[in-house]
């Protein structure tokens, strides 16, 4: 008999309980995520992102709600700045270099609506796409990091209420080249006397997949099309920009980085296999240099796709429809 009246408590709780999961809360309320953010335009990949507002308090949106905002300038100030500087990991690391936190030049960029949101029936969530004028936003040196910001306020909202302290964002833009990110390394290093004739050693260094972070070299953006890597031939993990890669197209042009350990030059083509999808990625690089003892090695290597993080997120494959 107790074991009957215990079963019937704990249905007539967890019935309770259920009902209040799936009633509405007393009031309704609509507030901007996140109030410091670093975004980024990814060139050769569309260059846009989106802006979002949400609702809680209900659990189904019966209807189009209507979120009013302006553009605040007001809003980036050397404080917003700190705050940025004591955000999370991507944020503090993308604003480091930053000294001065300036609003992002009007000229600069579009949004898809300048005045509103819009939570449409049955969804929780309204965006706006920020563009930028890829001429203009990419010939200043400054927008590789987020040195420019947008300022959002929201000034009202469909709802019973607006979270007061998440009524506002600070979002600081800034670029990437496609190509950034991590990759598997492999490939030969042919190593010839100083008189570049005789083959003194050959080191091979295979593919791996998974392997230790130390083994995979990463691409850092430096410009616009050119990207900088972290290590040479069997060489990963080194904390300088060994060598830098120009993207043109298909094409890659290898050249000497002013922190690299040698001076890196072409040894034929280099190539990039345009795949559209992050996963398919691969370059392939034929570069040479003379070591410290005066030889000549010819390194030929493959750098396969493994993820990259933009804006706290982790990429390991392509999640756009359009590119499959």
């Amino acid at each position: 008999m107790k074991k009957i009246l215990v079963s019937l408590l704990l249905a007539a709780t967890f019935v309770s309980c259920y009902k209040d999961y799936i009633k509405d809360f007393d009031y309704s309320s609509i507030y901007v995520p996140l109030q410091l953010d670093v975004r980024t335009f990814v060139v050769g990949e569309g260059m846009k992102f989106d802006i979002g507002v949400e609702l809680g308090g209900v659990r189904d949106n019966s209807k189009d709600r209507i979120v009013t905002y302006q553009v605040d300038n007001s809003l980036i100030t050397p404080a917003a700045l700190a705050q940025l500087k004591g955000g999370a990991a991507y944020i503090s690391a993308a604003v480091g270099p930053v000294t001065t936190l300036l609003p992002l030049p009007t000229n600069y960029y579009t949004l898809s609506n300048s005045s509103q949101f819009v939570i449409k029936s049955g969804e929780h969530v309204g965006k706006i796409t920020v563009k930028p004028d890829s001429v203009k936003f990419l010939a200043d040196a400054a927008t590789i990091s987020p040195t420019y910001a947008i300022g959002i306020r929201v000034l009202s909202a469909d709802a019973d209420s607006l979270i007061y302290n998440k009524k506002t964002a600070v979002i600081g833009v800034k670029f990437e080249n496609m190509l950034f990110g991590n990759y598997w390394h492999g490939g030969v290093t042919i190593i010839k006397d100083p008189a570049d004739a005789a083959v003194v050693n050959t080191v091979n260094y295979f593919t791996q997949i998974p392997v230790s972070d130390v083994k995979t070299w990463a691409l850092k953006s430096v410009a616009v099309n050119a990207l900088a890597t972290n290590g040479y031939s069997d060489v990963s993990a080194s904390t300088a920009a060994e060598f830098v890669l120009t993207l043109n197209g298909a094409n890659v042009t290898v050249s000497s980085s002013a922190t690299g350990k040698y001076a890196v030059q072409p040894d034929g083509a280099s190539t990039f296999n345009q795949a559209k999808l992050l996963q398919n990625r691969k370059i392939f690089l034929k570069y040479k240099y003379q070591d410290a003892a005066g030889n000549w090695c010819h390194a030929q290597d493959t750098l396969t796709f493994r993820n990259r993080m933009r804006d706290g997120v982790n990429e390991w494959q392509d999640e756009n429809p359009a590119n499959y």
